[in-house]
């Protein structure tokens, strides 16, 4: 069994190869991702893993922008502290959803139902079968907004930037109005369409139509001057890179 293990937390990536092997001993963690865009690239790099294992936040943010980026064709288990996603988890390749802290029992018992796939389906069978019912990723083109004055229906394309202030994510258009949002901004990442929009930091995700310009800063950063409204954001340094293939396209 060839696996990918996507977890950004060294104590909890040490648990899953234990229970890996204790599972199996012969199975082979094939790589090891803390980001998105990692496994992005090993994935577009090496022959799909017969399993991935995946936890839902990630350094660089929500797992499930990977699904807009590339073809996952591997099943997935999810590994997440998280119980919010998981419609999204089994409508991205998910087979199972093991919450932390993780047993080992609750592990052996998601491996054991991958096992029981894998003998229906075959190996390529089952990748095949999973590419196929897995529907194409469908993209928010309208989010809601709720406050005192009722319920404001905000079009995604007229949004430039989404920003979270004193906890709470905002949502502002061209004209510079702030719209307050219950999603979160890794959230917003799996719900928008990953070529229109990028998570620059911790705390804004930005609309690439709104982009005027990019200019160097310090320590490998970017300052984004948008259109409209008239503002700058900063990239962080970490995101840079991959900023700059994002915006190439």
């Amino acid at each position: 069994m060839r696996i990918l293990l996507i977890e950004d937390e060294e104590p909890a990536a040490a648990q899953l190869r234990r229970f890996v092997h204790q599972y199996q001993p012969t199975a082979t963690i094939v790589a090891e991702c803390q980001q998105v865009s990692e496994a992005a690239a090993y994935l577009r790099q090496h022959p799909a893993p017969d399993l991935i294992l995946s936890d839902i936040e990630l350094l660089d943010g929500n797992v499930f922008a990977l699904f807009g980026q590339i073809s996952v064709t591997s099943p997935v288990i999810f590994i997440t502290a998280y119980d919010t996603f998981l419609v999204q988890a089994f409508e991205q390749n998910g087979i199972a959803y093991v919450l932390k802290p993780v047993q080992y029992a609750q592990f052996a018992a998601a491996l054991q139902k991958y096992e029981r796939l894998r003998q229906s389906f075959q190996g390529a069978a089952l990748r095949q079968l999973v590419a196929q019912v897995a529907p194409a990723p469908r993209y928010k083109t309208r989010l809601v907004s709720k406050s005192r004055a009722g319920l404001y229906l905000l079009e995604v394309a007229e949004l430039a930037y989404f920003q979270l202030r004193n906890g709470v994510t905002h949502a502002i258009d061209g004209q510079g109005r702030a719209f307050i949002l219950n999603e979160t901004l890794s959230q917003l990442e799996a719900l928008l369409d990953p070529a229109q929009f990028f998570r620059l930091n911790r705390t804004e995700l930005v609309q690439l139509s709104a982009i005027e310009r990019l200019e160097p800063y310090f320590n490998d950063t970017l300052v984004v001057h948008l259109k409209a409204p008239v503002t700058t954001l900063t990239s962080s340094s970490h995101r840079t890179p991959e900023l700059r293939k994002w915006l190439l396209g």
